[in-house]
């Protein structure tokens, strides 16, 4: 398959996923990022569900991702008072029904291991990379980059997330517009700390659901925590709905007596923390996946609010589709044209569109119900 370039814009766990099952497959590749440096500090805790952990089993990182993964066995949900309304395995018993664990990584280690597999990443991993333009034709695809730099290949996959310039190429829409296929029902922040309790069992994921706030207190031991919290706007909207760190702090005194495990407030668990980031939690799917030689993955074309983990495993899934179909296209035809491209993108959305749709609204479901009931029930018979 020598000959063909794939330019991956994104360098977060799904563009290096991609990267890493192009690597696998002998198609050349170039990732674009634009931080200056790969920030393994950035972001709270993503979860592998059992079919993610196969990728990497597939990809022969199965047994370093064991290494690093910070062990999960429960789930607990309680009142904003403290008082406890259920404890369940559901964690510990999704390894039992699938054959591999549940496992839950710190964002920057599980980028780290998968950027520690690129062959070459001198040269496959490019960073300080802000791209400013993308032009597609009919013999091949260009990016510049704001460093003045540009690049060529064969092929575009959008791995940059939800605020991602390459759907602005694919929506034909100017980079300051706001998608339509995106909604943002709730917002808030995340974050992570050190020690906050050492009286909680560790290995679980506290939960608290009321009117208009949601938490979620994820321990794996007593020297590490992640935290969400999830507010609900008046009313949904498509504009990207941001709020300032001071706002934060704000909205963190106001939810402050509000216990997120129990014996632990709000309170004590903002003031603990080492880290955390606003965010609005946007959820949708994008009508255009691709347009001629770009195509998206990942949080750039689905997005789900994060409460059950399902928007890196989904991306990932997706990303695996297309790779798969982009192997066999190039298998039978190394030098595919703008139609024969297009058919496989279109292979890819059809096989992937229903599943990701029925994600998105399942994550919705959750979050606003509070109940961990159906997807429990979900991954007890669920086919990956």
């Amino acid at each position: 398959m020598s000959g063909f370039k794939v330019l991956i814009i994104g360098a977060g766990p799904t563009g290096l996923l991609a990267a890493l099952a192009l690597q696998r497959a002998g198609i050349d590749f170039t990732i674009l990022e634009r931080r200056k440096e790969a920030d393994l500090n950035w972001g709270a805790s993503v979860c592998l569900w059992p079919q993610s952990a196969r990728v990497l089993d597939q990809l022969g990182l199965l047994d370093e991702a064991h290494a690093l993964h910070l062990p999960m066995k429960k789930k607990c949900n309680l009142r904003r008072d403290g008082s406890v309304m259920s404890w369940s395995n559901m964690i510990e018993n999704i390894g039992h029904y699938h054959g591999h664990e549940w496992m839950l990584f710190q964002r920057g280690d599980l980028v780290n291991l998968l950027m520690g597999d690129l062959s070459d990443i001198t040269n496959q991993l490019l960073v300080d990379k802000q791209v400013t333009s993308i032009a597609s034709g009919p013999d091949g695809v260009e990016v510049k980059c704001a460093d003045g730099h540009s690049y060529s290949g064969d092929l575009i996959i959008g791995a940059d997330g939800i605020n991602s310039t390459t759907r602005t190429f694919v929506d034909d829409i100017t980079p300051d517009a706001t998608s339509g296929d995106f909604t943002t029902t709730f917002y808030g922040f995340y974050g992570h700390g050190t020690t906050v309790s050492k009286d909680l069992e560790p290995g679980v994921d506290y939960e608290c659901h009321s009117e208009g706030f949601s938490s979620q207190l994820i321990m794996p031991s007593h020297e590490k925590y992640f935290f969400t919290i999830y507010l609900k706007l008046d009313k949904p909207t498509k504009d990207r709905h941001y709020i300032t760190a001071e706002e934060a702090d704000a909205l963190a005194k106001k939810y402050g007596d509000i216990y997120l495990a129990p014996g632990v407030t709000f309170k004590e668990v903002w003031d603990a923390k080492n880290w955390t980031h606003t965010a609005p939690f946007e959820e949708g799917v994008a009508k255009k996946w691709f347009r001629d030689r770009v195509v998206l993955v990942g949080d750039s074309v689905h997005k789900m609010t994060p409460n059950i983990g399902f928007g890196l495993n989904t991306g990932w899934q997706s990303t695996v589709v297309l790779i798969n179909l982009l192997r066999d296209l190039l298998r039978d035809n190394p030098n595919p044209d703008i139609k024969e491209l297009t058919k496989t993108f279109e292979e890819y959305k059809k096989t992937r569109f229903n599943h990701v749709t029925k994600d998105v609204e399942l994550a919705a479901y959750v979050l606003a119900d509070g109940s961990e009931g159906c997807y429990v029930e979900l991954f007890a018979g669920a086919e990956f």
